[in-house]
């Protein structure tokens, strides 16, 4: 078992988390309490966050074996307005954060500050990617796995609103295996209904784009880039009635390649053949935009880089009803 984190190795661990999650982050303030701006380039504003952070350690002397804590000595949390303040612990062991509620804590000062969360929860975080855990004392806590950073921070007050005897409660522990038809069918929130389906999609959204970029090495099916640039695509769309979130039903693609192949500029057919679409190309040179063709085909492969497991092959019914909700023209 690794010793605790520097706090500069923890601000790594939200760095990090905020990249898994799909954000970017510029770091405005490098001591702690740490000050975060998280943005996503498609957007035009940012969100201001103040972090405070320690490591999960076990519970010490005379506590019981399953309780961890954080422990606040020295630091009087406080909030700020204009910023959305985390109380965050991190795990390394289980590679996992627990957060705090923040309202409760605020100004807390004492001879030997400390905040609990059972180790349970933190198991079942890094197996489920969430788990809730009732304090006794009306304080929930919530534990996630990395990539679910930037959903705890956008749904604090909703997260840390809910009570022990919650269906929703329920729900966010066993996210992994929760349906659509549930959450729509069992949360009489409004608010609350609409936190957990947002997790949900995105532990969906996660889940299908770790095995399927874990099955193509992180490597683009059509051109063989790596370089941290690649996406998982759906095969067929995800709008569609018929699509699933198989593994088989994804391709591994590098931004630029992800994007042509939804705008229907390349495709690959049931022998797994990359084609470029010769009408995409006229209409695009009638409007005067087929500059960088010669650069853009002579980078595509004969056929797409296959998975190293057969198994993981893209379905090739998946690909013909691909082609056929596409439209695609050769």
């Amino acid at each position: 078992m690794s010793g605790p984190l520097r706090k500069q190795d923890l601000l790594k661990r939200v760095l990090l988390g905020v990249d898994a999650s799909g954000w970017q982050a510029l770091v405005v303030h490098r001591s702690h309490p740490f000050g975060l701006r998280i943005f996503r380039c498609e957007d035009a504003h940012f969100i201001s966050f103040r972090i405070y952070i320690w490591n999960c350690t076990p519970g010490g002397r005379n506590r019981p074996v399953d309780e961890f804590r954080v422990q606040l000595t020295g630091t009087v949390p406080q909030a700020e307005r204009g910023e959305i303040t985390l109380l965050l612990g991190w795990h390394e062991g289980y590679g996992v954060f627990v957060g705090f509620d923040m309202r409760r804590h605020a100004g807390q000062a004492s001879a030997s500050p400390s905040i609990q969360v059972k180790e349970a929860s933190l198991l079942n975080a890094h197996n489920r990617a969430f788990s809730a855990y009732d304090r006794a004392n009306g304080e929930i806590a919530i534990c996630f796995r990395p990539e679910f950073l930037v959903e705890y921070c956008m749904n604090l007050a909703t997260l840390h609103g809910f009570t022990a005897d919650d269906e929703a409660l329920g729900m966010l522990n066993t996210i992994d295996t929760l349906n659509e038809r549930d959450v729509e069918t069992r949360i009489a929130s409004f608010e609350r209904r609409e936190v957990i389906a947002t997790i949900r999609k995105k532990y969906r959204e996660y889940d299908f784009r770790r095995r399927v970029v874990t099955a193509y090495a992180a490597t683009c099916a059509f051109c063989g880039v790596q370089l941290r640039l690649v996406e998982a695509a759906h095969i067929i769309p995800v709008a569609a009635d018929s699509s699933t979130d198989e593994t088989r039903n994804g391709v591994a693609l590098c931004a630029l390649h992800h994007r042509a192949y939804d705008q229907n500029l390349i495709s690959f057919d049931e022998a797994y053949r990359i084609e470029v679409s010769a009408t995409a190309i006229m209409r695009l040179s009638e409007s005067g935009l087929a500059g960088g063709l010669a650069a853009f085909r002579e980078g595509i492969k004969s056929a797409i880089v296959l998975p190293a497991d057969k198994r993981d092959y893209p379905a090739r019914q998946y690909v013909a009803k691909s082609r056929e909700i596409r439209q695609w023209q050769t």
